[in-house]
């Protein structure tokens, strides 16, 4: 999912078990997919281009395909994640994929080809919170040339906030929701996620400012459940 390392390891090895453990296990999920889903249907023109960056088994393209007509393009570090996504869109919105990528998006070439101001949005969900902050802001310094003018960056992410207990009931109502999941698949993917993710958080108001040093304007949260926010930031017209 991020780069040749542990955490797309994680995500190659359980790609098929994904959907159903992120829906019932991860807290505020499905409402966030939602609320991207809103917000391209809001802030985004008539059948938009759309870079996934992160894509997963495809959740994020999936809810903005059943609001607006729109165009795709998928990347993500795990071949068989972004393999998982292309069926599920495909079959479900023909024609609706224009290209994919499997990509290190700790590299410097997962956004080689893809033209400048060429796309109307890049969507991401819990995805970016996987770099260092040194590639973070990389990541967003691509993220802006290749938006056209007046475009979109939606990322989901998790953030720490000093003096908060968010994260920690976070995990608190993770751990909680994963007891309902079948245990073999829950201990199989929780066990994965323990030994080989890796997550860099911090505060809203850092990655805002980073946001607004790479060249986005009109940054804010648009939602938060406990530690996952969903922050959106505009390329200036």
């Amino acid at each position: 999912m991020i780069s040749e390392n542990e955490t797309v390891s994680c995500y190659d090895t359980h790609a098929e078990a994904y959907d159903l453990y992120q829906s019932q296990v991860v807290p505020g999920y499905l409402e966030m997919i939602d609320l991207v889903a809103e917000a391209a249907h809001r802030y985004l023109p008539r059948e938009p281009w759309i870079i996934d960056l992160g894509c997963g088994t495809g959740n994020a393209s999936m809810a903005i395909l059943k609001k607006i007509p729109a165009k795709v393009f998928l990347i993500d570090g795990s071949k068989r994640m972004v393999r998982t996504a292309v069926e599920k869109i495909s079959c479900a919105y023909p024609g609706a994929i224009i290209g994919s990528r499997v990509a290190d998006l700790s590299g410097d070439d997962w956004d080689e080809g893809l033209g400048d101001g060429a796309y109307d949005a890049i969507v991401s969900t819990l995805v970016l919170e996987h770099l260092s902050f040194d590639r973070y802001k990389v990541a967003i310094e691509k993220c802006v040339r290749r938006l056209v003018k007046g475009g979109w960056l939606l990322a989901a992410e998790g953030y720490a906030e000093d003096g908060s207990d968010m994260q920690e009931w976070f995990f608190q109502e993770m751990e909680a929701r994963r007891l309902t999941v079948d245990p073999a698949l829950s201990d199989f993917v929780a066990g994965l996620r323990n030994d080989l993710e890796t997550h860099y958080y911090t505060s809203k108001v850092e990655k805002a400012g980073w946001w607004r040093e790479a060249g986005f304007s009109e940054v804010n949260v648009l939602w938060q459940y406990l530690c996952i926010a969903l922050m959106a930031g505009r390329k200036p017209s």
